[in-house]
């Protein structure tokens, strides 16, 4: 074994696993449709109204479905993309949960008369189920070099900490468990929303702009691996300039 030091730091290329959430309808697609040459596995269904053309799977309607373009990109040594974008993760767990709801028969992924759904086991399974599509994600990138995006909804949650008021944030619409995993698997964690400006009686006074907010506030999760402005353009060209200057 050879003990060689070596540097790290200061990277100005683009983060290989990167996740955008927000709220319906904000355009978290159409920033994604914005990267040079990306791969959508469209889980949504929401691609024909883009402004752009960009290549995609058909809808998928169906957890195996996901898993099998994702094994069929990896396998394929023909296949090249610039990124492949997850349209959308939260999606896709719902997938998960059908696909073990109708396997057990059940009423609902928390069917009490199912016994493999005690306890919150099936939402944990299909947590699971999920995470591996993250895990193909990786072992995608290993072997092909290319990048991942995953987009997901948005949710309100209220913090309860000791010693703390409570106080709400926004977070990705996932289960606990997928939730962290991703929380976890990605460089890059983006909240996208709506700026303006609201009067004391509560009217807005400005129009509102898309913005992207990168961390640095206990009101979302959100933040990545390396330093960036708090309040950046909801434009994948402009996120790029400022990482890579």
């Amino acid at each position: 074994m050879d003990f060689v030091e070596t540097k790290a730091g200061q990277s100005k290329e683009m983060p290989a696993k990167m996740a955008i959430y927000a709220e319906p309808k904000i355009g978290k697609t159409t920033f994604c449709a914005q990267i040079h040459d990306v791969f959508f596995i469209n889980i949504e269904g929401g691609l024909d109204y883009l402004g752009n053309k960009v290549r995609s799977t058909p809808k998928l309607n169906s957890y195996d479905e996901v898993i099998g373009w994702l094994r069929h990109i990896y396998e394929n040594d023909d296949f090249t993309a610039g990124r492949i974008a997850i349209d959308s993760l939260d999606w896709l767990e719902t997938l998960a949960q059908k696909k073990l709801i109708k396997e057990h028969n059940a009423k609902s992924i928390v069917d009490p008369n199912v016994t493999a759904f005690a306890y919150y086991k099936g939402v944990m399974e299909a947590s699971e189920m999920a995470a591996k599509v993250i895990g193909w994600l990786d072992a995608i990138y290993e072997k092909k070099g290319i990048p991942a995006i995953v987009i997901a909804h948005s949710e309100v949650k209220t913090i309860d900490l000791p010693n703390q008021e409570p106080y709400s944030r926004h977070q990705l619409k996932l289960s606990k468990w997928l939730g962290a995993k991703t929380n976890e698997w990605a460089d890059l964690i983006l909240f996208a929303a709506f700026k303006f400006h609201v009067a004391d009686k509560g009217k807005t006074i400005s129009q509102p702009q898309r913005v992207l907010l990168a961390g640095d506030d206990v009101s979302f999760v959100g933040g990545g691996r390396m330093k960036l402005p708090k309040e950046l353009p909801l434009d994948y060209n402009k996120l790029k300039e400022e990482i890579t200057k």
